[in-house]
């Protein structure tokens, strides 16, 4: 994946290796292996980590593990705490877009104060597959089928052609540690459910899904 990484950053990322770029952090495993292939192309990153305060212990766990990630890449340490909770309630939000809210305002804010030409992301092509599927259901348009933007602003998403089982693959042959998000297998979110029910039958009766997915969503774009 590593290779597959360079060349991709070389050709559609170049300004990466050069510009103040900072990294979104969880603390999971997507995030935490974008940081590991940066540091391994020697491009330098900063971290952002934002604490939801929605699973007490488990939040501060996630938190301490980014901040020893920062130290261990030499890298400058951003926090972001809120009470989303509250947020939601005072924006009549559900707790979800309360921090989808939160997160985004709080990356606009911190790139204006500490000039990163980029915040990246790590949106995967799963993550798209789960959009896409979404958005078709909620009967999107053409701009809502072409799924997630690799580009959005400030924001950069590097990892958008990788699947989840090429980070996971390349997280196992690096010895790479992550934090385990236990809101991820709660079904009650519809992306969860999508994830975790109905992905897996696709793929199970689809098996190119994932690669033929890819092609489609150049096609999509291509026609937008």
């Amino acid at each position: 994946m590593l290779a597959a990484f360079q060349r991709h950053m070389k050709s559609n990322f170049p300004e990466l290796f050069s510009a103040p770029v900072a990294i979104a952090i969880s603390g999971g495993k997507d995030s935490t292996v974008l940081a590991h292939l940066l540091a391994q192309l020697d491009i330098k990153f900063d971290l952002i980590h934002c604490n939801f305060n929605l699973r007490g212990t488990e939040s501060e766990e996630d938190q301490y593990f980014v901040q020893h990630l920062a130290k261990h890449f030499d890298a400058a340490f951003h926090l972001e705490s809120f009470e989303t909770e509250q947020v939601a309630q005072s924006r009549g939000l559900s707790i979800q877009m309360a921090a989808r809210a939160l997160r985004y305002e709080a990356f606009d804010s911190i790139a204006a104060q500490q000039n990163y030409s980029s915040i990246l992301v790590a949106h995967h092509l799963d993550d798209q597959l789960e959009t896409f599927l979404i958005n078709l259901g909620r009967g999107a348009g053409l701009h809502g089928l072409t799924g997630i933007r690799a580009r959005n602003g400030v924001i950069a998403r590097p990892l958008l052609p990788f699947s989840r089982d090429q980070i996971s693959e390349f997280a196992t042959e690096n010895q790479i540690s992550w934090r385990e998000d236990s809101s991820n297998s709660a079904t009650k979110y519809l992306r969860n459910e999508l994830r975790h029910d109905v992905i897996p039958i696709l793929h199970k009766t689809l098996p190119h899904l994932k690669t033929n997915f890819s092609n489609t969503l150049q096609h999509l774009k291509g026609s937008e």
